[in-house]
């Protein structure tokens, strides 16, 4: 299961975002450091399953397709709030930072109010400029990767001079714990400028340059410009987009109360959609009522709370990634167990249909003999390009145990 990481200073409500993603209660207060140790749940991407375009009557008895749109399960972690000097221990930062390896991307939230001081203490909206939030969390993670390769970098250095290694290579091999490869390090060499063939009479500057590159092509971050539904948050967003940032105003405790009644029944509404119906409402309070108006307002305007949208956007455009539906019988659809459509993954952009197979199962992979478009019933090579949709039947000499 892929997972996305949830960071950023202390009270920009990132506690209040993995509730409304997860439905996981988690303490939240107008207080720094009210996460005190990771939150980890399940939340969904939303994406337009392909039973109705081929006639599919009912929706897929053994997965989340409602209506017509596929769930699709993302691990999603909400990580103690960072403040400057987290890479040298201070606050929770080297917890925070060692929650985040393994994520495939990561959604920084920011204050787009601008009601919370860099230590992540309240002050008066518009008064603090949110796009130091994206910077603190941008900065820390470059030290602390720069406090990884630092060590070993004079090693490192030596040896890709005297050719004894590849330093695309090593650098890989050392932060392999972070999920990264020798592609990423290639890539972040390119953007950097510097020499390669002389990695040696690097200067630190150089060295944290090649760092920030190397951050952003490995763990890619989108912003979540959250309470986007107070009245100075506008100047916020507007400061946070100028500044180059790929930008999502949100409403996260929107979203949770939505979520809530939906629950609860007293409206229908499903994440991501941009308006929810009111079921009954001689069943709402006054109260709730106006809370209900303004979250209907506040939708109307920004086509959506915009919560469900990071995570469509995370993986459906910031990481690029395909949706692809396998099946064991080209002809009904279903697998082994006669179920219809039964699952659906993400794949890489360029992936094969032999990392397809070694996708569902290493023994697919190994055996990978050939796969079948269901649509055309056509025969595709390991040269053929995964497109978004696919429906793929694996045909492997040693089926899946």
């Amino acid at each position: 299961m892929e997972l996305a990481g949830i960071v950023g200073k202390a009270n920009v409500g990132k506690s209040t975002l993995f509730t409304a993603l997860t439905m996981v209660d988690v303490p939240a207060a107008n207080f720094p450091f009210t996460t005190v140790k990771p939150n980890r749940g399940v939340t969904y991407l939303r994406y337009n399953c392909v039973c109705r375009e081929l006639g599919v009557k009912d929706d897929p008895v053994n997965s989340y397709c409602i209506d017509g749109v596929r769930l699709i399960p993302i691990q999603i972690i909400d990580c103690p709030g960072l403040v400057r000097g987290a890479h040298a221990g201070r606050g929770l930062g080297l917890q925070f930072l060692d929650e985040i390896r393994q994520a495939s991307a990561l959604i920084i939230v920011a204050d787009a109010s601008g009601g919370t001081d860099s230590d992540g203490n309240p002050v008066e909206p518009g008064t603090h400029d949110p796009v130091e939030d994206v910077l603190i969390v941008e900065e820390e993670m470059d030290r602390w990767m720069f406090n990884i390769l630092q060590r070993e970098w004079p090693r490192i250095a030596r040896a890709s001079e005297a050719k004894q290694v590849s330093l695309h290579e090593e650098v890989a091999r050392r932060f392999s714990g972070l999920g990264i490869d020798s592609e990423a390090v290639l890539t972040a060499e390119r953007l950097s400028g510097l020499d390669n063939s002389r990695p040696a009479s690097w200067k630190e500057s150089d060295l944290l340059l090649f760092i920030h590159h190397l951050r952003r092509v490995s763990k890619p971050f989108l912003v979540a410009a959250n309470k986007a539904d107070t009245p100075t948050a506008k100047k916020g967003i507007e400061k946070l987009k100028a500044a180059g940032f790929d930008v999502t105003p949100c409403s996260a405790e929107a979203e949770k109360t939505l979520r809530l009644a939906a629950e609860k029944g007293y409206i229908k509404y499903r994440p991501g959609d941009t308006e929810f119906e009111v079921i009954d409402q001689s069943k709402l309070t006054p109260v709730q009522k106006t809370a209900l108006d303004r979250i209907a307002s506040f939708m109307e305007k920004n086509n959506g709370t915009g919560v469900q949208q990071l995570i469509d956007k995370a993986y459906l455009g910031l990481l690029g990634y395909i949706p692809v539906f396998p099946v064991e019988d080209p002809y009904s659809l279903t697998d082994s167990k006669g179920r219809v459509l039964p699952d659906v993954y993400l794949v890489k952009r360029g992936s094969t249909p032999r990392d397809l197979a070694y996708k569902i199962h290493s023994d697919l992979g190994e055996a990978f003999l050939y796969a079948i478009d269901a649509r055309t019933k056509m025969r595709l090579g390991t040269e053929y390009r995964l497109k978004p949709r696919d429906v793929i039947s694996i045909v492997s000499a040693k089926k899946k145990s």
